[in-house]
């Protein structure tokens, strides 16, 4: 027969392990999950959300498949990402494919192409420092693609307030940021999930900081850094990392229970 003083100390252990599991699990570490679920918290009929950088739309399904609803603008540059986009959600009319970069300026630029076509980017690979790139994705040569800017495309089609805005365009994030200061401004944006790096990648290229700073002057805050990725020597490559509005902090994330 067990003494009251080890039923005791197991019936503790079990209350400990069940208050450390919900603790742990009161909010979900996934992005995309986190982000429904703060978007959940704006309780929006319609979503709309931009995927700039699309590539072969890996996070365009991983968005349909959290908001079945949503209006999705996936805009890729690279022509074969582009027919593979068009095959791929013929079937879906809430997802458009613009076959587009997006920077700070409409017009043409020049599109650095690398072995691994997810690295292709408006900026050449890094010549100067250590080398955080794998081989396997050197550069190729370039083509040039049409740009645009988000504030003009936004005001040419149209399009409402855009509740996420993601990024993952090798480097070209601040470009693109600045290109969209009208709707930062406005607060029209509630989430940007966004790929950061650390060390540097491509030519000109702002780390994380400069994007956090940058962002901090139109409100947004620092949410969640997901998916790190280390070098073999240890140092902190890239990571995704995802900012929320004042809107989203002071109506969703500050409504939350202060902590235990």
């Amino acid at each position: 027969m067990k003494s009251p003083l080890k039923q005791s100390i197991k019936a503790i252990s079990r209350r400990l392990s069940y208050e450390a599991g919900k603790i742990r699990t009161a909010f979900p570490n996934e992005p995309f999950e986190a982000q429904r679920q703060l978007m959940a918290g704006r309780e929006k009929s319609q979503i709309t959300i931009l995927d700039i950088g699309a590539n072969k739309g890996q996070t365009a399904e991983k968005y349909r498949a959290k908001f079945p609803g949503a209006e999705i603008y996936c805009f890729e540059p690279f022509p074969d990402s582009v027919n593979l986009l068009e095959k791929k959600f013929s079937h879906d009319a809430q997802i458009h494919i613009m076959p587009m970069a997006v920077t700070n300026e409409n017009g043409n630029n020049n599109f650095y192409l690398n072995d691994t076509d997810a690295t292709h980017s408006l900026l050449p690979r890094s010549v100067s420092g250590r080398r955080y790139y794998p081989k396997s994705a050197e550069p190729k040569g370039n083509i040039e693609v049409r740009t645009t800017t988000l504030d003009h495309f936004v005001a040419a089609h149209q399009v409402p307030a855009i509740d996420i805005l993601k990024f993952d365009i090798q480097g070209g994030e601040l470009m693109a940021m600045r290109g969209a200061k009208g709707l930062l401004q406005s607060g029209h944006v509630s989430l940007i999930y966004t790929e950061a790096f650390f060390i540097p990648h491509y030519e000109g290229a702002p780390l994380f900081h400069e994007l956090w700073s940058f962002l901090t002057e139109f409100g947004y805050s620092l949410f969640g850094i997901y998916k790190i990725h280390r070098a073999t020597n240890g140092q902190i490559r890239y990571a995704d990392v995802l900012f929320v509005s004042e809107s989203i902090r002071n109506g969703v994330i500050n409504k939350y229970p202060e902590e235990p």
